[in-house]
């Protein structure tokens, strides 16, 4: 049987998997110009991610005896509905850093639910893989288009 400490724990490691803002986008489909499409791929790829161990946590929380919460997305996440994906992939990366931040808090509690430690450590080491996807999915500026005799303008 676990303690109660570590049921809570795993559900907050389990709330930051399900309800980060990458999950969100799922839902709500930004505005993808012509050319940006792997960003939505790449999200998706972070997703896969998330939704993979947050089954391994729920399973863990399961077999402690407990149920399994995954929360509610942030009331703010609404208002990013049909953005650009380039403006919402920097909101990613603000809110996966504050993420990483709760994450690693989680981390640090483990000493008092250490069989919660070992999946905190590995979501936290699971985002920061994930914040180096997001960094490289930033607009790059794109080259002027104006030219005047073959020089851009």
């Amino acid at each position: 049987m676990s303690s109660p400490e570590t049921i809570v724990l795993l559900n907050r490691v389990l709330v930051i998997l399900r309800k980060s803002f990458p999950q969100y986008l799922r839902w709500a489909r930004p505005y993808v110009p012509a050319g940006r499409e792997a960003a939505l791929n790449t999200l998706d790829e972070i997703v896969t991610g998330q939704d993979a161990l947050a089954e391994r946590v729920s399973e863990q929380i399961m077999a402690a005896g407990a149920i399994p919460d995954a929360g509610e997305f942030p009331m703010e996440f609404t208002d990013t509905h049909d953005l650009d994906i380039d403006y919402l992939v920097a909101e990613a990366i603000g809110y996966h850093q504050q993420d990483m931040a709760e994450l690693e808090k989680c981390v640090a509690a483990a000493r008092l639910a250490p069989a919660a430690g070992e999946f905190a450590a590995e979501a936290f080491g699971m985002a920061k893989g994930q914040l180096d996807l997001l960094e490289r999915l930033k607009a790059k500026p794109a080259a002027p288009t104006i030219t005047r005799q073959g020089e851009p303008a």
